[in-house]
């Protein structure tokens, strides 16, 4: 293919330097951190080095396409909800490879996004990958789109570190590694 066949085909987000990924559930409860993070981010300014994409729970085809694509992001921040035993409403941020191997397929709440390919974009592509992620305070047994007032209060700040760290500067100004 030609670089300018590429360029054409090339969905959006690969073409981007940072992408941040919101996944999770609207219709679940607490799981839908992630999309309402993607909204409230979306409501302000995004640079056009950057994409901010509510994947709720389809983030696998995205990650695919990031992971064929000649051309990649040089940084994905994957912002979930999960079960980790934390305060209910605490955000906190940590590399991919802190997430424990023997139990990727329990890490999100939805079990979506797949941290197989996460692995394998950060550690075979050289994309730098980080997880910023909300601790639940409860998963409802019907469905609803009513959040805890923890998990809701978090949004805001997790909005807030997400643009503070990773969307105010090119990434070349950002420590792309560790």
């Amino acid at each position: 293919m030609t670089g300018g066949r590429t360029e054409e085909i090339l969905p959006d987000h690969c073409a981007k330097d940072v992408v941040v990924l919101c996944c999770g559930n609207v219709l679940y409860g607490d799981d839908g951190f992630g999309p309402a993070v993607a909204a409230r981010l979306n409501a302000g300014p995004i640079p056009d080095w950057a994409a901010v994409i509510d994947a709720g729970t389809g983030v696998r085809e995205l990650l695919f396409d990031m992971v064929l694509s000649e051309r990649r992001p040089r940084l994905v921040v994957v912002v979930d909800a999960v079960d980790l035993g934390r305060e209910p409403g605490d955000v906190f941020e940590f590399p991919l490879d802190r997430v424990p191997r023997v139990q990727v397929c329990e890490f999100s709440v939805h079990q979506a996004p797949t941290s197989n390919l996460l692995q394998q974009l950060e550690e075979l592509a050289g994309v730098r990958v980080v997880v910023i992620a909300c601790q639940v305070a409860t998963m409802p047994e019907e469905m609803t789109d009513e959040m805890s007032p923890a998990v809701e209060a978090a949004i805001a700040r997790a909005a807030k570190t997400i643009a503070d760290r990773f969307l105010r500067e090119p990434v070349s100004a950002i420590a792309v590694k560790g």
